[in-house]
């Protein structure tokens, strides 16, 4: 039977991580630069455009420091910069819990701003890879069909209800670096606050590890990626999260089917390292950008997650494509949660004799989404 580790990816608040024991090189030169940024504010009439400067180095070494966010946020509000929500929701992100900024950044402490009250528009990318150029990267059973069926189900008016031009839909050959990279900036380009935009992506994947002979840099295998020359052909997720961050709809529903199992047996899905293992936690952070964006995964860091050859798709997509058409009013993400949490164990367990238990980040979010909400215009309630 078929492996794989599915993670979904559906992007709000995330809430403070443990720390690693052992920090990197570079998260201990950011908190250096933290250090620095805290005693220019300590000793008073700061340079809000140095230390914004400074943070915004210290936020690429290690982006997991929230400090260097709260930072770059109370500089970017004392200076007027329109990126000072954006830094304020990755400091919150990154375990912030207080943003008072002092008396120099007069807006300190902003209330969230609260999510708009319809959705005016929706879009998704749809991506699944199962072939690949490269003929040492092993190919995938089900990822190209679980692109297509969850595709079927955002474009079908009883369900998804998406506008089906504005569902886009890449799999195998189709799936290049640079046709994912185009079409993520057309959602970019198009997509308003009070619209939604789901993603989702199922591939091989590599891990976010400190300690990993990548630099702690986690990849996505695109079709055209070459194994040997991984750092330039692959997606880089860190990359990949921050353009996703540039979308502006509030509500961002992100599923990244990815699997980290590096044995390369027919249909695992993953290169790189020899354990197989669900996204850990920091991986699937970077993909979170504010109120209105979850994070669900097919299981937990330390299990796989399987495909179903009686199915012919994942356990997890099946079970997620059931809960989308369940019910007379589309589901919200909570419920969505309840049925993988409740359905995908209890097969997993009967048909593999496995573990898996689906994931949801933040387990506190307090903004929610229905992902089949009719949008404004349509012939659908708001």
């Amino acid at each position: 039977m078929t492996k794989r580790a599915l993670v979904i990816l559906i992007l709000v608040l995330l809430p403070a991580a443990v720390p690693a024991v052992a920090e990197s090189p570079n998260c201990t030169q950011a908190r250096s630069m933290v250090a620095d940024a805290q005693a220019m504010v300590e000793a008073g009439h700061p340079d809000y455009a140095a230390i914004l400067s400074k943070m915004k180095t210290a936020t690429g070494l290690c982006a997991a420091l929230g400090d260097a966010w709260k930072h770059a946020y109370c500089s970017a509000v004392a200076l007027g910069d329109k990126k000072a929500s954006f830094y304020r929701d990755q400091a919150v992100l990154n375990g912030v819990k207080r943003l008072e900024c002092g008396s120099g950044a007069s807006g300190a402490t902003q209330a969230p701003v609260p999510l708009p009250s319809h959705v005016r528009d929706k879009y998704a990318l749809v991506i699944g890879i199962g072939k690949f150029k490269d003929p040492d990267i092993p190919t995938l059973q089900f990822p190209a069909k679980d692109a297509r069926d969850l595709a079927a189900v955002l474009k079908d008016p009883k369900y998804g209800r998406f506008d089906p031009a504005h569902v886009v839909l890449l799999t195998d050959e189709q799936a290049t670096r640079a046709n994912i990279l185009s079409a993520l900036n057309d959602l970019i380009g198009k997509a308003k606050e009070d619209d939604l935009v789901f993603l989702y992506f199922s591939s091989h994947g590599s891990p976010h590890q400190e300690d990993a002979a990548l630099q702690g840099v986690g990849y996505i295998v695109t079709y055209d990626t070459s194994r040997k020359s991984l750092f330039i052909d692959a997606l880089e997720y860190e990359d990949f999260s921050r353009k996703v961050a540039l979308i502006k709809a509030r509500r961002k529903v992100a599923f990244l089917d990815t699997c980290y199992s590096g044995q390369a047996k027919p249909g695992a899905k993953g290169l790189f390292i020899e354990d197989g293992r669900g996204i850990d936690d920091k991986t699937a952070r970077l993909f979170l950008s504010g109120e209105g964006t979850y994070v669900v995964t097919s299981s937990k860091s330390s299990e796989r997650s399987f495909e179903s050859e009686t199915l012919h798709n994942g356990y997890f997509t099946y079970y997620l494509i059931n809960a989308l058409k369940a019910g007379s009013e589309p589901p919200t993400v909570r419920q969505v949660f309840d049925v993988l949490s409740r359905e995908v164990p209890a097969a997993v367990l009967k048909d593999k004799g496995a573990p898996q238990h689906p994931q949801i980040l933040p387990e506190d979010g307090r903004g929610d989404v229905r992902i089949g909400v009719s949008t404004v215009g349509s012939s659908g309630n708001p």
